[in-house]
């Protein structure tokens, strides 16, 4: 009888120490992650919080850091997964809410992402980001005067914030105002000229609008400010194509091939192209990849 006693608290011994092992081991995990993600090494922070998961699951602070850095590097399912853990236990934590807001925008889940933002906004009314972002799911979903109006009030709040001027911008080009769009994008490069998507935006209106030697004006500094911008070549590609210069079009479109070698429209485009110039090979070749990347 003694030695079961002995045994039954040597047994209890080791399982207090093993516990405070792990315990110690995952609060290392987590000052490791907290470390990486002070430094923005993002993908070494969601490692670590990872292991501090394995070992204590169910952790607010790792599950909300962690989504963080799935968000920063655009694993957007991921990062879903982990403010809806927090949600679960936390079902008023604004915070997960906001995250998971986000990574529904990345997935495309508008709908979603909508109504996370609201939620969030019914506790927080005066997030211009909220608005921000609730008016990009809104102008997704069509609804175009509710995004305006979330522009509008984010932009009362900070007239000097330029990517609410785009977006708002993007929503008043897809109503038909394009010259109240051209206005916004103007402000866009007023505030920021050194972005090459506000640059090679404004350039696409201009070039709609006619003025084609303004608008290779703005392709030029987008790809000047920016030569890994694949949007700069892809516009600017557009915008010889429009004066005739299909060499010219030709290796834009190849460029922006380059950096972004997934989107079909840009081989389509290319292939169109290259009929222009009585490259058949070319145009082969294109529209085989072309038919691929939309099987």
């Amino acid at each position: 009888m003694k030695y079961k006693r002995v045994l039954i608290f040597v047994l209890l011994l080791q399982t207090v120490l093993l516990f405070g092992c792990v315990r110690r081991q995952a609060a290392r995990d987590m000052q490791n992650g907290v470390d990486a993600f002070r430094q923005e090494r993002w993908d070494d922070a969601a490692a670590f919080f990872t292991l501090a998961e394995e070992k204590r699951p169910g952790q607010v602070s790792v599950l909300m850091l962690r989504g963080i850095c799935y968000l920063k590097l655009s694993r957007f399912a991921e990062a879903a997964g982990d403010f809806d853990r927090v949600l679960t236990f936390q079902p008023e934590n604004n915070e997960a809410r906001k995250g998971r807001g986000e990574a529904n925008l990345g997935l495309g889940r508008y709908v979603e992402a909508a109504e996370d933002f609201s939620r969030a906004l019914s506790i927080e009314p005066n997030d211009v980001n909220l608005l921000n972002n609730r008016g990009f799911a809104l102008s997704n979903l069509g609804d175009f005067d509710a995004a305006l109006a979330d522009f509008n009030t984010a932009l009362e709040a900070e007239p000097e914030n330029p990517l609410i001027y785009y977006n708002r911008s993007a929503v008043r080009r897809r109503s038909g105002d394009t010259a109240e769009a051209l206005e916004d994008l103007n402000r866009c490069v007023e505030l920021d000229g050194e972005n090459a998507l506000f640059l090679a935006s404004r350039g696409k209106i201009t070039a709609e609008l006619g003025d084609l030697d303004r608008a290779m004006e703005d392709f030029n500094s987008a790809i000047a400010k920016n030569p890994n911008y694949f949007g700069g070549f892809k516009f600017r590609a557009e915008g010889h194509k429009a004066l005739g210069q299909w060499e010219e079009a030709f290796d834009d479109y190849s460029r922006a091939i380059e950096l972004q070698p997934n989107d079909p429209q840009l081989w389509f485009d290319r292939a169109a192209t290259a009929i222009q110039l009585d490259r058949e090979e070319d145009y082969d070749r294109d529209m085989a990849k072309y038919e691929e990347l939309t099987k």
